[in-house]
């Protein structure tokens, strides 16, 4: 009575439309019938593991150890699929190990339809202009553009990208950047045709506007709603809109919550900065405002408890929260307070002089062309910087 093969069970199982549940089912099998099942389904499975290990070693080139974890997203049945996958990616001068990475990156890619879902994408981005390493790129950081529709995705987006950015080399370079970052849903003209009016209704160029498909992600995910009225904050706040700083002020808004943004006002607040002073200080260096919480918070700890430094001295140069606080700016700090305790440099030396140029420049105008009057220079530079 109980003489059902494994695969009938599974059978049984799988049928839709029965009448009898599933657990109810399994109370008419005795137990080594169920135990059967069980071990008919892990030796299944073990197989197809290997199996998909052992293809991932010695077909896609990946190490043992990776085709093991891989092994953990895919399973394969047979080669002849991914054998063809796989000689598609040659064909189109992928390498080996440019494979492997696909491969690692994505390995549901094995499974796809070569002709129906692969090489038309392949193709695709090779006649826009796509190079090898273009394309690896854009694989890497996005793996799941396999998945993504060329008819309904793709290909619009590009055409409406090419009524905008004119030369295919700038349309590439949008349309990697916008796949790179999983932000193709958003070009689509849907999407970006509302936003990009509003740029012209406030005066944003062509040019400016050109820049933004190719830099600004960020911005252009956010819905028409958000980013129109992330625009005209920044408009509010004083930024010319026909400037690429209007640009990065755009991309410092949309990267930040409104909660964080509010946050960091807070903060400097509370280091006795007025509105304005804060500001200034975004309309001259937009950036200074991606800074974390704790990285401006130990600047302005630095700079205002310990060095007494007023908000107007430091918001006329806000490119100091971009810097690094112990391997730059206390080092430089240092350095300069030996000088102007030696009058070898005018007092009102501007922060951003000090802070800004590198590291060879500094050590030549700052330190070796002072080694004579004050040997213990090199001393201080290297101390502060290594004490922190």
């Amino acid at each position: 009575m109980f003489g059902f093969q494994p695969h009938h069970l599974l059978l049984q199982f799988a049928r839709i439309g029965d009448t009898i549940t599933t657990t109810s089912y399994l109370k008419h099998f005795p137990e080594s019938a169920f135990k059967r099942l069980l071990s008919h389904i892990s030796t299944s499975k073990d197989k197809l593991s290997s199996f998909t290990v052992s293809y991932l070693v010695n077909s896609c080139g990946l190490s043992s150890e990776t085709a093991l974890s891989v092994a953990k997203k895919v399973y394969l049945k047979c080669q002849s699929k991914p054998d063809s996958i796989l000689k598609l990616f040659k064909t189109h001068g992928f390498t080996k190990t440019q494979i492997a990475t696909i491969i690692s990156k994505s390995p549901n890619v094995l499974l796809a339809d070569p002709r129906k879902t692969v090489e038309p994408k392949l193709q695709f981005f090779r006649r826009v202009g796509l190079s090898v390493p273009d394309l690896m790129k854009v694989l890497y950081l996005n793996p799941g553009i396999f998945k993504t529709s060329l008819e309904d995705k793709i290909i619009p987006s590009w055409k409406f990208l090419k009524t905008l950015r004119h030369t295919d080399e700038k349309v590439a370079s949008s349309i990697m950047n916008a796949m790179a970052k999983r932000a193709l849903q958003h070009y689509s003209p849907k999407s970006l045709a509302p936003k990009i009016a509003f740029l012209r209704d406030v005066g944003v160029p062509e040019s400016n506007i050109s820049k933004m498909l190719l830099l600004l992600p960020t911005a252009i995910r956010r819905s028409t709603y958000r980013f129109n009225e992330l625009v005209r904050e920044i408009s509010e706040v004083g930024f010319d809109p026909s400037t690429t700083f209007f640009l990065k002020a755009l991309h410092v808004k949309a990267s930040v919550s409104k909660a964080t943004w509010e946050a960091k006002f807070a903060l400097f607040r509370n280091f006795g900065w007025s509105d304005n002073e804060i500001l200034l200080a975004f309309r001259r260096s937009p950036y200074c405002m991606l800074a974390s919480k704790k990285n401006i918070g130990s600047k302005l700890d630095f700079l205002m408890n310990k060095q007494n430094l007023k908000p107007a001295d430091i918001c006329k140069h806000p490119q100091i929260f971009t810097y690094n606080l112990e391997k730059r700016i206390i080092p430089r700090w240092f350095v300069t307070q030996v000088l102007l305790s030696k009058g070898l440099i005018k007092k009102d030396l501007a922060l951003n002089t000090v802070f800004s140029i590198s590291d060879s420049l500094f050590l030549e105008k700052f330190v070796i062309k002072y080694k004579d009057e004050t040997a213990e220079l090199l001393k201080v530079y290297q101390g502060a910087w290594e004490n922190h």
